[in-house]
């Protein structure tokens, strides 16, 4: 922990190197049927208020499988909805939080009591009439990518990840040399940062891994011809999401038609989020194959489908609806307005919406198209002369 930064500051750092930790956690003790917690000693002082310092406590973790046993210590309890320290870890944190309410901020609280024990996972047990929270004495290997790709996977769109990223470096006592906008580690990870905001910068790009643009440029010149194809064939289309049902009813100037339809993402003013992410759509048949873009994006190492959310004008500047397509095999992209007035990008299919075979016009029509300046034009060209079976 640097010593300048604030508990708040150095909390938002350890975000990476906790998710690592939490999830190994989770991993060791697996599906958990039951957890019991022993508190070792008497409880001095809990009922009138002045709690004993450093209780000792015995945990031990039932699964279907197996049984697991940690040792812990008492860090913190919850007396009638107010927090109070019961560790003497405090006392090397000034500025550090002492008591108060916790309705709004108990997972904030929680962090900080990982943190002042050097990042070990925090649980919650009722002791009495309290609620402690315990800390489990458990310290496992942390691979570089693999934690930074967790990390990545619950990093608010707002939230810089520089920082994380360095004290994750730190914690694994590698070293770093910074080549803006590139950070390289000594494990022989590169990551590539994109400032979004004056002090929140972003994940763009990881090596090794597979970049989003090569992705982009496999894609880039058949989605055009098939958003072109939807364009002239179904003029002022608009599509009417059943997200239960993951179909589309796509009406036009002339009829309509039927489609499957896949919710990759929602946008709102501000945000970009996968819908595999969105709490309020990632267990609808529509968004369920969206779930395929994050698994993809963590076996190929690309941030751009880990992160839950981004900034819009990152994802716009990056076209990253587009990654969909190749991924899913699905090639008309398409908006819909959701129920809550939130934009939602869909993948429509059906037999009406795929492409018939080139025709020379057709051809020279898309590839008349001029790409993003950071997409290779020729790998672009040369993928989409590979997909319709032409000459370009």
């Amino acid at each position: 922990m640097n010593v300048n930064h604030s508990i708040a500051r150095a909390a938002s750092d350890a975000r990476f190197i906790r998710a690592g930790i939490n999830a190994a956690f989770r991993e060791r003790i697996g599906t958990a049927t039951d957890v019991e917690f022993n508190f070792l000693g008497p409880s001095v002082g809990d009922e009138n208020g002045s709690f004993a310092t450093d209780q000792l406590v015995e945990v031990r973790v039932s699964t279907a499988q197996q049984v697991s046993d940690f040792r812990g210590v008492r860090l913190a309890v919850i007396c009638d909805n107010a927090w109070h320290w019961t560790t003497a870890a405090t006392t090397h944190f000034a500025d550090l939080p002492q008591a108060g309410s916790v309705t709004q901020d108990l997972d904030t609280m929680a962090a900080y009591a990982s943190l002042i024990v050097g990042n070990m996972p925090v649980l919650r047990a009722r002791q009495g009439k309290h609620l402690a929270i315990v800390a489990v004495d458990f310290h496992p290997y942390l691979e570089f990518r693999s934690t930074l790709m967790r990390g990545l996977q619950q990093s608010p769109a707002n939230t810089d990840e520089l920082g994380p990223t360095r004290a994750l470096a730190q914690y694994l006592e590698m070293d770093s040399t910074e080549e803006e906008p590139y950070v390289h580690f000594s494990d022989g990870t590169t990551v590539r940062f994109e400032q979004a905001s004056h002090d929140v910068h972003k994940v763009s790009g990881i090596t090794p891994g597979l970049a989003a643009a090569r992705v982009l440029e496999d894609a880039f010149y058949l989605s055009a011809e098939n958003q072109m194809y939807f364009q002239g064939n179904f003029p002022d289309a608009t599509v009417e999401l059943n997200a239960d049902k993951a179909t589309a009813t796509v009406s036009y100037r002339g009829g309509q038609i039927a489609a499957s339809a896949v919710l990759i993402a929602t946008i709102s003013a501000e945000e970009f989020t996968w819908a595999w992410a969105d709490p309020e759509l990632k267990n609808t048949a529509a968004a369920r194959l969206a779930g395929n873009l994050a698994r993809f994006g963590v076996n190929e190492v690309v941030p751009e489908l880990v992160h839950p959310q981004l900034p819009l004008q990152l994802a716009r500047g990056h076209q990253l609806p587009h990654l969909a397509l190749p991924i899913l095999g699905i090639w008309t992209l398409a908006g819909t307005t959701l129920a809550d007035g939130r934009v939602g990008l869909v993948l429509l299919d059906a037999p009406q919406l795929h492409l018939p075979e080139p025709t020379p016009a057709a051809t020279e029509a898309t590839l008349e198209i001029t790409p993003p300046a950071w997409i290779d034009a020729d790998r672009a060209r040369a993928a989409y002369g590979s997909f319709r079976g032409v000459d370009v």
